[in-house]
C-alpha cells in the first residue's frame, strides 16, 4: 500500500501539501490512503495518525511525504520515527529532498547520509529563521550581546544526536558531517565526555545553556 502523509503546521500553514498534490499527479501514483494530520508536530508523533499508519502499515509499504517537518520538530525526533520504520521493514519517501529511506539492509550508508545532512540543514534554517522572526517580533536585539562568553560546548546541543548516531553503528566521520563539526573536533569531544553509545558518563554537565527552540 501507499500512503500520503502531511501534518498540519501552525508555523506553516501551507505544509508542503500542494508540492505531495503535485508530485503524485506528475507520477500518477495512486494512492491508498492520503492523511491530513489535524495534530502539528509538536504533539509526539506516537500520539498522531502517522503512528496509526506506521503500526497497520505492512512490509514494504510506502509512505510519501513532502519534508521533515512534516513528521517532526527535530533531527532526534525524527531518527526515532526512522527507527520505527525500519522495524516494520517500511519505506518512508521525502519529496524534498528526493530521498527514500528503507530498512538499513537495503539503505548504503552514503544515502543515508545524504538524507540526514539535508534534514539537518533543513530542521537549522527553519530554527534559525523561527528565531530571528520571534526576537524581530519582540523588538529585541540580534546576536550574542557584547562581552558574553559560551557556557557550554559547540557539541553540547548534538549531544543526545550524537548517542542516536553511535547507536546505529554511524562512523564517527560521518557523524561529525551531520552535526557540521570538523572530525577531530567530535574526537575530542568524544574523548573529553566519555560519550557513547550505551551509557551517558557518571559527570554530565548540568549547566548548559539553553539552546533556542
Amino acid at each position: 500500500m501507499i500512503y500520503g502523509y502531511i501534518s498540519e503546521d501552525e508555523d506553516n500553514p501551507s505544509n508542503g501539501k500542494e508540492h505531495l498534490d503535485s508530485y503524485i499527479a506528475k507520477n500518477a501514483i495512486k494512492l491508498d490512503s492520503m492523511v491530513v494530520d489535524p495534530q502539528s508536530n509538536k504533539v509526539s508523533w506516537e500520539k498522531r495518525e502517522l503512528f496509526h499508519i506506521i503500526q497497520k502499515a505492512k512490509k514494504n509499504d510506502l509512505i510519501i511525504t513532502y519534508e521533515a517537518s512534516n513528521l517532526a520538530r527535530s533531527t532526534l525526533q525524527l531518527l526515532e520515527i526512522l527507527e520505527a520504520v525500519a522495524k516494520a521493514e517500511l519505506k518512508l519517501q521525502f519529496i524534498k529532498y528526493n530521498e527514500t529511506f528503507v530498512p538499513e539492509t537495503a539503505m548504503d550508508t552514503k544515502s543515508f547520509l545524504r538524507l540526514m545532512q539535508c534534514v539537518e540543514e533543513d530542521f537549522l534554517s527553519k530554527r534559525t529563521v523561527d528565531a530571528l522572526a520571534r526576537r524581530r517580533a519582540a523588538g529585541l536585539p540580534l546576536g550574542r550581546p557584547k562581552g558574553r562568553k559560551n557556557k557550554s560546548r559547540k557539541l553540547d546541543k548534538y549531544r543526545t544526536e550524537i548517542k542516536k548516531y553511535l547507536a546505529l553503528n554511524i562512523s564517527k566521520a560521518s557523524i561529525a558531517k551531520l552535526v557540521g563539526c570538523h572530525a577531530q573536533t567530535l574526537y575530542n569531544y568524544l574523548e573529553d565526555t566519555k560519550l557513547t553509545a550505551e551509557s551517558e558518563p557518571e559527570e554530565v554537565q548540568t549547566n548548559l545553556e539553553q539552546v533556542t527552540d
